[in-house]
């Protein structure tokens, strides 16, 4: 399949939705509510210390997207299939949102990306892809085997699969707890549940690119919750970051259930 004609996405993708750019409606310029479950796009002037973050996992992962057939498990708002369509045949972004896949279209669009409403349990491709990626996504999902064995199932002998998911060293409590949350892992659990699937991966996790003192002290004391009062305009914020290095990342391939934020697996389908 080359993904990106209509016929050829409803055919392959039959219990979905296919949301077609040619039949999206003014409307869809509407700002996404910004529920928290869902990682909204900085604008021009606006700082996310967790959007950076999440933004920098796609920008690693275009080195598995080149010339690539990609499948995006839980698209979001899109951000991510642009970063991958710079280097890849053909994206094809899903999500079970279909306000989330309205403002893909509208925000987004690109020649070789097609969005598509459906959910990852829906699915019903065999082998169609070069590459599936799912960021921040398996976090949300209570039967963990069934999410992988989709993801495993949609991708070619020998393509690769690529996961990531917040590093929860100790269990939140209730008043930091993420409500959509309701399979948080750490480096332990989360390769033990690698380990079932694929006899081949590494492990590797999303990190601060260099060591700062001041970060370091805030994070241990409640004056890191803070943040979250500002918004991404705030010129607190971007003081932050500029004084702690709160949105320069690196890929980890030691101590990383110590130092990694995000864990990040590159897992090899066979």
């Amino acid at each position: 399949m080359k993904p990106g004609g209509e016929g050829e996405l409803i055919e392959t993708f039959s219990d979905s939705s296919y949301i077609s750019r040619s039949t999206m409606s003014d409307n869809t310029s509407t700002p996404l509510r910004d529920t928290g479950e869902r990682m909204i796009p900085t604008n021009d002037g606006e700082l996310s210390y967790v959007f950076a973050r999440h933004k920098f996992a796609y920008e690693v992962a275009r080195e598995y997207a080149v010339s690539k057939r990609v499948l995006d498990i839980g698209c979001g708002t899109g951000y991510g299939c642009k970063i991958l369509s710079g280097v890849a045949l053909s994206v094809v972004g899903i999500d079970y949102s279909l306000e989330a896949i309205a403002f893909c279209n509208a925000k987004f669009p690109s020649p070789n990306v097609s969005f598509i409403h459906t959910d990852i349990l829906n699915l019903r491709v065999q082998q169609e892809f070069d590459t599936a990626i799912s960021f921040q996504v398996i976090e949300h999902m209570a039967d963990l085997d069934l999410f992988l064995d989709k993801m495993k199932a949609a991708v070619q002998k020998g393509g690769a699969i690529l996961i990531t998911t917040p590093n929860v060293r100790e269990p939140t409590s209730d008043a930091d707890a993420n409500p959509f949350h309701v399979n948080e892992m750490n480096y332990a659990s989360f390769h033990e549940l690698l380990s079932r699937h694929f006899p081949s991966f590494d492990l590797l996790g999303i990190g601060y690119a260099s060591s700062n003192r001041l970060r370091t002290f805030v994070q241990r004391t409640p004056l890191y919750r803070l943040g979250k009062m500002f918004g991404r305009k705030s010129p607190i914020k971007k003081l932050a970051n500029t004084t702690m290095n709160l949105t320069d990342f690196q890929v980890l391939k030691s101590d990383i259930s110590r130092d990694a934020i995000d864990l990040f697996a590159v897992c090899t389908n066979r």
